[in-house]
Order: structure tokens, then sequence, then C-alpha cells
């Protein structure tokens, strides 16, 4: 352990260093796609402070500190989702703040409890946790982790947060709740199995609602709203399951979802700028227009929906073979949330660059940011890397045992 309540281990270490690269993946983006849109200083900022409480979240032990990063977190998201000050945007950005703020402060409320009754916020030294103060503190949870029905925020927050930092939303924002799970829950031993299946039930039903919900999305950003909640659903599920699967099948899916999601968020706003659209059914046949972008985005949505050999394939085959080492039933509901996955994937991918009468359609496409599409290249080539030698960081997950 270090100093200043902050200690370093395979997951802190293994979290840092994805939340590092997505800000920086963000960082290039806002370079190219940020000119001319207003208060860049502000996006820099809030780019900085997503990205640092995301990793003071992952490398404290500290439940104080932890709650300030998370509401540093919260701040940088309200101050991102209103970032051009329309009317919707301030809309969206109050609402967001609201929500997560009125959570956080009932999470509060948990967190004090834990002190009360073990008095100290280190995690390592806690031994016992009532129910009350559980349930109040995954209150907090759920809703920064956007699960049904404490979701109804992220939806507005992706229609009006600006790509460049939508993306890293995406990728650090929304994995918080699920990370404060894993550190608080899945490594101490204060709860009978039944506390567990019923955060995994919740889980699987905000994954399987959303993605059906996605599927019959055709604004762009909704759909890949609704999709985030799904994914952030598997993740959760992973965390309650348990087990070596479960917890490494989840670390793994962050990692696979942070790549993929963040990828295609720049992917759309690059769609957006080049179209001047947002709706599937105004968008197709975009492969002509930009092959390289159709590429990159074929291997984001293949490691979303779990195709060999991109990391999603590996995360998600641990996820669901700890929900069925668990139960069968949660293995069944995983599956299903899965099958939900690639319909909605599928959809959103050919009506995007395929969808009908290619030949005959004139495609009115402006030309996209090269450096735009680059990034979202890298975050495609790192996902297949990933799953190529996936075996490194699962290897470095499962070192010195769980």
């Amino acid at each position: 352990m270090i100093g200043f309540d902050f200690f370093v281990d395979k997951f802190g270490i293994f979290l840092t260093i994805l939340f590092g690269f997505i800000g920086l993946m963000s960082f290039i983006y806002g370079l190219a796609t940020m000119r001319e849109k207003g208060h860049r200083l502000e996006y820099y900022l809030m780019l900085l402070l997503l990205v640092g409480s995301g990793i003071g979240i992952a490398l404290t032990y500290n439940l104080l500190l932890m709650f300030i990063f998370w509401e540093i977190s919260t701040f940088a998201i309200w101050r991102a989702v209103a970032y051009y000050r329309a009317d919707q945007d301030l809309s969206a950005g109050d609402l967001s703040f609201i929500l997560n703020f009125g959570a956080a402060t009932i999470m509060l409320l948990g967190l004090l409890m834990i002190y009360l009754d073990n008095g100290t916020f280190n995690i390592f030294q806690i031994r016992v946790i009532n129910n009350t103060a559980a349930i109040f503190v995954l209150i907090g949870i759920l809703t920064k982790s956007v699960t049904v029905p404490l979701h109804i925020w992220l939806a507005p927050a992706y229609r009006t947060v600006p790509s460049a930092i939508g993306g890293c939303l995406a990728g650090i924002g929304e994995n918080l709740g699920v990370i404060v799970f894993m550190r608080l829950f899945v490594t101490g031993t204060f709860f009978s199995a039944s506390f567990f299946n019923t955060v995994a039930w919740i889980a699987i039903a905000s994954s399987i609602i959303a993605g059906g919900i996605a599927l019959r999305s055709d604004n762009l950003r909704n759909l890949l709203a609704f999709s985030t909640i799904s994914q952030i659903g598997f993740i959760l599920l992973a965390f309650a399951v348990g087990g070596t699967f479960g917890v490494v099948g989840g670390m793994l899916y962050i990692l696979a979802h942070a790549l993929a999601k963040s990828g295609l968020f720049y992917g759309v706003g690059i769609v957006e700028d080049s179209t001047g659209s947002d709706n599937l059914k105004n968008i197709s046949c975009l492969l002509r227009a930009s092959p390289t972008l159709a590429v990159a985005m074929a291997f984001l949505v293949g490691s979303i929906v779990g195709f060999f050999p991109m990391i999603g394939f590996f995360s998600k085959l641990n996820v669901i073979i700890g929900a069925v080492e668990h139960s069968a039933v949660f293995g069944a509901g995983a599956i299903i949330a899965a099958v939900f996955t690639l319909l909605y994937s599928t959809r959103f991918y050919h009506e995007l660059f395929f969808g009908d009468k290619c030949e005959s359609k004139k495609i009115k496409f402006k030309r996209p940011s090269y450096t735009g599409i680059t990034v979202v290249f890298i975050l495609a080539l790192v996902s297949l890397l990933c799953g190529i030698f996936f075996y490194k960081p699962m290897s470095f997950l499962l070192a010195g045992g769980m």
C-alpha cells in the first residue's frame, strides 16, 4: 500500500491503464472535432475530471475518498452533457445531475452507516454491512451504472453530450458503479447468496429490457445509450455471480465494453458530422463512402456482440460460464441478453453501412475527419489485439489468485 489512502493492486493497475487510454483517445478525437464548437477549455477540464475520478475510484481503498471521486465524476458528467448550452442540453444535464446527486446522497447515508458499524472507511477493515446500508449504497451504484429502472438519465445525456467526450462517458463514467460494487461487496464476505442473487436478477432484467429497446431504436445515440445499459447489466451480472469466471469476466468485459463503446460513439459522431443526420432511417449505404470506418466499426460491433477473436468474445464467454456455474437460470438469462445484443448490433451495422438498393442511391457524405477515423481504427485494432492475446490480460488478472 502507499500513502494518502491509495493502493495499487492488479485491478487498479488494469483499470488505470484502460481509463488513461480511453482518456487519451478522447483527447485526440477532441483535438480534431471540437474546433469551432464552443467552450473548448471546459471540454478538456471535464475530460480530465472524468478520467481522474475514474482512476481515483479504481485506486482508493477509503470509502469517503471514493465518494468524493464519485461526486467529481457526477459534476463532470453534468457539465459535459450540458456543454452546448441549448435548452435540451441544459435539461439533460440537469436530469443527470439531479438523479445522480440524489442517489449519491442516499449512498452517502449508507457509507456513514458502514462507518458507524465498523469505525473505519477502509474497505480492508470493514467486517459488517447491515442490510439498510447495503441497499442505500446499492441505489447509488445502480443509478450511476444506469440499471433499469434508474437508467432514465442516460439516453437524454447521450443525445446531447459532445461525441468527443461521449466515448469517455461510455468507457469510464458508466463503469464506476460496477467497480464500486466489486470493490465493496464482491471482495468481502458480508452477505448471503440471496443478496447477490437479487442483484443478478436485477442485472439480467436490465440487460434484456435495454437490449429490447435498443433493437427498436432508430436514433443512433438512443441506440448506443440502451446498448450501454444492456452491457453494464452484463458486467453487474458477472460481479454478482462472482467466482473466478465472474470476476475475471466482469473485468475483461469492462475492457471490451470501454474500448468498443467509446469507439462506436466516436464513429457515430463521425457519421453525424458527415451526413448531418442521427437517424438510422435516413442513413444507409455508407460502406462506399467510408470503407475504413466501416471496417473499424465492424470490429467494434463484433467485440460488443462477442465474435471470435475479439476481446468481447472472451469476456462474454467468461461471464456466461460464471453465470452457468452459479445457476443454469442465470446462464440462460445471460444468453438471452447476449442474443439481444447480437440482434440490435447486427441491425445497427447493416442499416448504417449497407441498407437497401445501395447501387442506385446517391450518398451525401461530407469528408470525415481523418484523425477521428484513425482514433476509431486504433480502438478497433486494440480490441482485436486484446482478443488475439487475451491470455495476457487474463493471466494478469488471475495472478496471485482471486
